[in-house]
């Protein structure tokens, strides 16, 4: 993305993630589209995204806040940076769920699918006149052996802690979504991942990022 094009939301966000190497969550209400190949969630355009130089991340958060104002964003105890549109609801992310069983992911968007797979979010979404939205999945690499994998169980958690422990496998943020389609509600969630597992860091810790 060059300075000050057009782009939008998520991807300013993911960018600034990427630049700084940085992991946390965005959330985000979108608009719902639809082609041949994909029922999406747009986020809102930035005709005029923020400009650097910045320094660190929180400086094109904290710009990001002044020309889109419904969006916030903070750092928690952990270090892991939130970003949220505080018109999103945030019921799909505080299903608490008894078990989710990782089967060996390879790819973040995987693990996301096993969280989404619990009884409880299958059910809540079945009560709720929520859809979940489709687009191409990732390729699938020719062999999978030596890759790391994510797998185990995690037990009496909400949505989106199991989220967050999936970027914790895979370095990253994870993008929740979600608009009005009719009478239903289209929910998507994915990985982005900044780095590949077992990959060096950067060194950078969230907020002491390189001048960008």
């Amino acid at each position: 993305m060059f300075p000050g094009s057009p782009t939008n939301v998520e991807n300013f966000v993911q960018e600034m993630f990427f630049v700084t190497q940085s992991s946390g969550s965005l959330a985000l209400r979108g608009t719902c589209m639809a082609t041949d190949v994909a029922s999406d969630v747009v986020s809102d355009a930035l005709p005029h995204p923020p400009e650097g130089p910045f320094h660190n991340i929180d400086e094109p958060l904290a710009a990001l806040s002044q020309v889109a104002p419904h969006l916030s964003w903070i750092r928690d105890g952990e270090g892991m940076l939130r970003v949220r549109d505080d018109r999103v609801q945030d019921d799909v992310l505080r299903i608490r769920l008894q078990r989710v069983h990782f089967r060996g992911a390879v790819h973040p968007d995987d693990a996301v699918q096993d969280v989404l797979s619990a009884p409880e979010v299958r059910a809540y979404f079945r009560k709720n006149h929520i859809e979940v939205g489709l687009v191409f999945r990732h390729l699938a690499p020719l062999s999978t052996k030596g890759l790391p994998r994510l797998s185990g169980d995690l037990r009496d958690v909400t949505v989106a802690e199991a989220l967050d422990h999936v970027v914790r496998y895979f370095p990253g943020l994870w993008v929740y979504k979600e608009c009005a389609n009719g009478s239903l509600r289209r929910v998507m969630v994915r990985v982005a991942a900044v780095r590949v597992v077992g990959a060096p860091s950067s060194g950078g810790r969230v907020g002491a990022a390189p001048r960008f």
